[in-house]
């Protein structure tokens, strides 16, 4: 069964009967076992890491696993895998520190270093597809998130997705030896509709 409105996102039943977020080129679905090999390769990969908020330490295989066996007992988080048909899963885009008093939320994506997959719009169609699920869907009415100063990639993504720079967290994350700038973005529900 599938349902399209006036969302711009196919919310659909999947073979097994899972529920999937089509929009455009990309399918959001729930993290499954075979995901976690992915998943590890992307906490353990320095390239990622250098260009995300906090800091990370290598994951193992066991530590993975036990990762996800309390991953549904984690509240106000939504944690998708993000699919193509062409690549198949690519990387992780996420709703977290959801706030239903005052209808916000943060949201993060990563997109896998391997095979080239960077650069060809999959993570800004993944952002606009979670952006438009949490405005139409879970009824938020504010998404917000973070980029480091010299993380123009990720700039790029949340400016075609209609982000405004809210302001900058001075010299708040240490990489590499030196403390970075980090900006402060939002987008508001009536700025997607506006938008569309």
């Amino acid at each position: 069964m599938r349902l399209e409105n006036q969302t711009g996102i196919g919310l659909k039943h999947g073979g097994d009967g899972e529920m999937i977020i089509k929009y455009k080129d990309v399918v959001l679905r729930a993290i499954e076992e075979n995901d976690l090999e992915l998943l590890k390769e992307m906490i353990n990969d320095p390239e990622i890491e250098t260009m995300t908020g906090g800091y990370s330490f290598p994951v193992s295989t066991f530590q993975q696993k036990k990762w996800f066996e309390g991953l549904s007992s984690r509240k106000g988080e939504l944690r998708l895998i993000i699919e193509t048909t062409e690549h198949g899963a690519i990387g992780l885009v996420m709703l977290t520190g959801m706030d239903w008093k005052n209808r916000t939320t943060e949201i993060h994506s990563k997109i896998t270093s391997r095979n080239n997959i960077r650069g060809k719009g999959y993570g800004t169609q993944a952002s606009e597809a979670l952006i438009r699920y949490a405005f139409k869907q879970l009824n938020f009415h504010c998404v917000y998130t973070y980029s480091i100063d010299y993380n123009i990639a990720s700039q790029r993504v949340l400016e075609k997705c209609g982000f405004k720079r809210e302001g900058a967290l001075r010299e708040r994350i240490y990489k590499d030896g030196k403390h970075h700038n980090v900006t402060v973005w939002s987008i508001l529900s009536d700025e997607l509709m506006s938008k569309e």
